[in-house]
């Protein structure tokens, strides 16, 4: 988890926010985070956060269910090697 803050945002400013998803593994997700004032092209906070999904009773890391997979998809962040 990390996160940076570049200006502030206070109550009861309106605050609109960004989720994509940067990558998708076999067992965890990186998501990405953007905090904007309303209306401003500039974030006022950005950051991640990484999921890895466990198996409840072995507390190991488990393969995404193909249903999350298919729902987070079309969040994800285009790949760069199709730049190149």
């Amino acid at each position: 988890t990390q996160c940076n803050y570049f200006a502030p945002l206070v109550f009861p400013q309106r605050v609109d926010a960004g989720l994509r998803v940067a990558r998708l593994g076999t067992s965890s997700v990186r998501y990405e985070v953007g905090l904007f004032r309303e209306g401003d092209d500039a974030a006022a906070a950005q950051g991640h956060f990484v999921h890895v999904y466990v198996d409840r009773v072995t507390r190991r890391p488990v393969t995404l269910p193909d249903a999350l997979r298919a729902a987070l998809e079309p969040l994800g962040v285009a790949s760069n090697a199709a730049a190149d």
